[in-house]
C-alpha cells in the first residue's frame, strides 16, 4: 500500500477551503471579494486543489432520502493471501460507498447503501460469498444517521484570518 503524501497549502488555500466547506456554492467572484484577491486567482487555486485531489466539488445527497434506505456496514476478515483481489472486487461493487483497510479483529470495513434490506441480503449471499478470501464477515445495518460531517480539515481559523486581514 502507497504512503499518501500531503499537498502542501498556504493560508489562502486554506481559507478558500474554509469559505467552500460552509457554502460549496459560493462563487469565484464571491469568494475572491471575501478574501482580497482576484477572481482570476481563485479560480486558479481551486483548479490546483481539485486537480491534487484535496477537493472536490459535488452534491451530497442523503441516503435514505434517495431512496437507499438500507445502508449497513460490513467488517471483513481477509485471507492476506487474497487482500488485493478482495478489495478490487469490493470497490467494483455499486453497493460498496465506503471501503477501508484497518487493524484490530477485522482487515477491512464496506459501508453500503441499498435501497432495501432483501438486497442486502442478496448482497451477502450472493455477491461477497462468491468473492475467493473473505473468510468472515459481521453486518451491522444503520437505523438512523445523527452525524455526518464532509468537513475533514479544520479551516474555520483560517476563515476569520482572512476577515481580519481585509478589514
Amino acid at each position: 500500500m502507497s504512503q499518501v503524501q500531503p499537498v502542501i497549502l498556504d493560508d489562502l488555500d486554506k481559507q478558500i477551503l474554509a469559505y467552500l466547506q460552509e457554502d460549496g456554492r459560493i462563487t469565484f467572484v464571491t469568494l475572491a471579494s471575501h478574501l482580497g484577491v482576484s477572481e482570476g486567482t481563485i479560480r486558479k487555486r481551486i483548479k490546483r486543489l481539485e486537480d491534487n485531489g484535496v477537493m472536490q466539488t459535488m452534491g451530497v445527497t442523503d441516503p435514505m432520502k434517495m431512496g437507499l434506505d438500507t445502508v449497513a456496514f460490513i467488517w471483513f476478515k481477509i485471507d492476506r493471501n487474497y487482500m488485493d483481489s478482495v478489495m478490487q472486487q469490493l470497490r467494483a461493487l455499486t453497493a460498496v460507498r465506503y471501503l477501508v483497510v484497518t487493524t484490530g479483529g477485522h482487515d477491512l470495513v464496506a459501508m453500503v447503501a441499498l435501497p432495501s434490506r432483501a438486497k442486502l441480503v442478496a448482497l451477502l449471499n450472493d455477491k461477497l460469498a462468491r468473492i475467493e478470501g473473505i473468510i468472515g464477515t459481521e453486518t451491522s445495518v444503520v437505523l438512523q444517521i445523527h452525524k455526518q460531517i464532509h468537513e475533514w480539515a479544520p479551516f474555520n481559523q483560517y476563515k476569520e484570518m482572512g476577515a481580519l486581514k481585509n478589514e
